[in-house]
């Protein structure tokens, strides 16, 4: 294949098999950072929550609430996956800015750079809400799936707060350092009786 066909070669890591992906994840020059380990984190507490919705759904089969809880958890472990590739592009402004050593371009790139880790965090919080309504009926079988949902979920918030907050801090703009970790204290603060509550429920059903 002539180089003019490389540069035109998209790799696509969510189709790879665990052992490349991880291999990617862990080598300091591989594309993967962070963002795409939170996003995998976050795919795999989606899995464990539809699976406990799943087991839920054998006693409520039909319902408009079970099939909405369903529904959604299901489009949240696919929009995870994509986020994998999704995080690599949001870096690439980085990469170039870096390359090129122009610390305005590098200041500029911040942002974009960590939109996908800022969107992980959301969407496990959504999660989040999705797991707590299913406690209300799911039954023992459920809870060690949605106990281990919130748990892979947490993990995915905190490793993207880390990340979003390593890349502001090298920002010239102290306001937008400062606002990038309070802004995520606060989502953590806000979500921790939640998670709470979730985890004593699983507890309790073990």
């Amino acid at each position: 294949m002539d180089e003019q066909k490389k540069k035109y070669i998209i790799e696509i890591f969510r189709k790879k098999d665990p052992e490349d992906l991880t291999s990617i994840l862990a080598d300091p020059e591989g594309k993967l950072d962070i963002g795409s380990g939170a996003a995998l984190c976050g795919a795999e507490a989606c899995a464990m929550a539809l699976r406990g919705a799943r087991i839920a759904a054998q006693q409520h089969s039909g319902e408009e609430r079970m099939e909405y809880l369903l529904r959604n958890i299901e489009k949240l472990r696919a929009y995870m996956v994509y986020l994998i590739d999704e995080d690599v592009k949001g870096r690439n402004i980085m990469r170039r800015a870096v390359k090129e050593g122009d610390p305005q371009k590098i200041d500029a790139a911040r942002e974009p750079a960590a939109a996908i880790s800022d969107e992980v965090i959301c969407q496990m919080i959504n999660l989040a809400d999705l797991i707590e309504e299913l406690t209300a009926f799911a039954p023992q079988e459920s809870a060690i799936y949605l106990g281990s949902a919130v748990e892979y979920a947490l993990s995915s918030i905190r490793s993207a707060r880390l990340f979003a907050v390593h890349l502001a801090k090298g920002s010239s703009d102290d306001t937008y350092s400062f606002v990038v970790r309070r802004e995520n204290e606060i989502r953590l603060e806000a979500l921790r009786p939640k998670t709470e509550r979730i985890l004593a429920w699983a507890e309790e059903k073990l």
